[in-house]
Formats: structure tokens, sequence, C-alpha cells
């Protein structure tokens, strides 16, 4: 029988702690934060625990507890570095476009590039493994912090009250979360950049 409980021990030999580099402990939590991702990427959320994270790493499951109290945090952990690494990102890309209808276009398809081709964002933002968590996730307040941070410039542009910008970044993160759940009609790149014109921009009065 096989058993794909995320807390179970992996059966694997026991790799040199660190794998022979032990970082110094202000790097620990970055470096199992980055084994962590790997395992996400590679193996999903529901299969990557304490103890795959560990022997990954090359450490024990009480080190990790060190950094992170339980599975969740580190899990947690994960999704934030990755929503935030996402928003930086967005706030670059949309720089070189001047009107901000522009901008919260071009922000909007390359949020729904780098979902779909990271290896990480992809594990839990695809339609096969929505479910109640993850759709109550996806407009709380973490995730619309994220969007401002991304979206700062288009803010500041159109002089958005506090409400206004809370509001317009919600009904962003509800446009990209139907487009990902619901991908149909196909549309080509270009063919939803006319769409997105077309509706979001008005919606937002941009």
């Amino acid at each position: 029988m096989t058993h794909n409980s995320a807390d179970e021990e992996p059966r694997s030999k026991q790799r040199e702690a660190w794998d022979g580099d032990p970082p110094h402990r202000t790097a620990a939590r970055e470096r199992l934060l980055e084994v962590a991702a790997q395992c996400v990427a590679r193996d999903g959320i529901a299969r990557t625990g304490i103890a795959h994270v560990a022997l990954e790493a090359g450490v024990s499951r009480p080190t990790v507890y060190r950094y992170f109290k339980d599975r969740e945090e580190l899990i947690r952990s994960v999704l934030l570095q990755a929503g935030l690494r996402l928003a930086n990102d967005v706030q670059e890309h949309i720089r070189s476009f001047a009107d901000p209808g522009e901008k919260i276009v071009e922000a909007t398809l390359f949020t729904l590039r780098v979902i779909r081709d990271n290896p990480v964002l992809r594990q839990v933002w695809q339609p096969a493994t929505f479910d109640a968590n993850v759709l109550h996730g996806f407009t709380q307040p973490a995730s619309i912090t994220f969007t401002r941070v991304a979206c700062s410039e288009i803010i500041e542009i159109t002089r958005w009250d506090e409400d206004q910008a809370a509001e317009g970044m919600e009904f962003m993160l509800r446009m990209i979360l139907s487009l990902l759940a619901a991908p149909e009609p196909h549309r080509t790149e270009q063919e939803l950049r006319e769409f997105l014109r077309r509706r979001l921009v008005p919606a937002l009065r941009l």
C-alpha cells in the first residue's frame, strides 16, 4: 500500500546535514524555504511535509521545527515568498507603460503568465487543485496587499484613496481568479489583452 501523507517519514537514505554546507543561523530559514519550494514544485503541496523538507535539506525534523512551528507555517511562508516575488516582478514589468489602463491590463496578463509558468504558484492556482481554502485565500488581505505592491504606480497615478485602492485590487484579483479557474473560451494573449481593455479597464474607471 502506498501512503501519500505529507507527514509520513520519507523512505530514503540519510543525507549529510545541510548537504555538507551548513549556513549561518540567519540564512538557515531561507535555505529551508528554498528547499520547501523545491519540494512543492516537484511533489505538490499535499505531498510536502516537515519530514520531506528535512530529508531534502539533510537536517533533522527538529531543526526544521526550530524555524517553523508546523507544516502550515512552512507552506504558508513558501507561498508568501512566492507571492511577494511575483508582486515585485509585476511592479517592474509594468513600469514602462505610461497609461494606467495599459498598466492594469499588462499586470493582469503578466500575473496569469507567471502563475501558469512558476512551478510553485502553478501547484496552487490551477483548476485541478482549487478547493474552498484556495478560493477563500485568493482575496484575503495578504493577497490584496501583494496586489497593491504590484500596482502601486497605478494607485499613485489614479490617486485612489484607501477604499478605492482596496476595492480596485480586489476586483483585479477576482478577474484573475476567474480566468485561472475557467480559462475557456480560449484566447490568444492578444485577444485576452483586447478583452481586458474592453471589460477590465472600464470597470475600474481607468
